[in-house]
């Protein structure tokens, strides 16, 4: 992942009688205020089938400087109001920072 951009992935457990409402709610309100919050630049969705999960995100940032910004946002404020309606039908929810890890400073110890 060096050099890569970071990501935030969100993932969810819905219940399935509600998932073609979620979808629509996602495309046409959801992703628009997504890609309103600054230091997003891409948003990709897939099938994820594993360990219970029946949805995921990936949201990419600029970069890793952007990510605190976007964050605490305006923007990502009303993103994750956004999710209030459907709580009631989400049986787990993850929201994950992923970005590149990179050395740490040669550390000297004197005794």
């Amino acid at each position: 992942m060096l050099g890569s951009k970071p990501y935030l992935l969100v993932r969810a457990s819905l219940d399935p009688s509600v998932m073609e409402d979620f979808q629509r709610w996602y495309g046409e309100i959801h992703l628009p205020h997504m890609m309103d919050i600054p230091g997003i630049v891409r948003a990709y969705r897939t099938d994820w089938t594993r360990g219970g999960t029946n949805w995921a995100a990936f949201y990419e940032f600029d970069n890793e400087e952007s990510i605190q910004e976007a964050l605490a946002s305006p923007q990502a404020r009303v993103a994750r109001l956004d999710w209030e309606r459907w709580l009631p039908h989400v049986s787990e929810l993850t929201v994950e920072v992923y970005a590149s890890l990179s050395p740490l400073p040669t550390y000297h110890h004197w005794n």
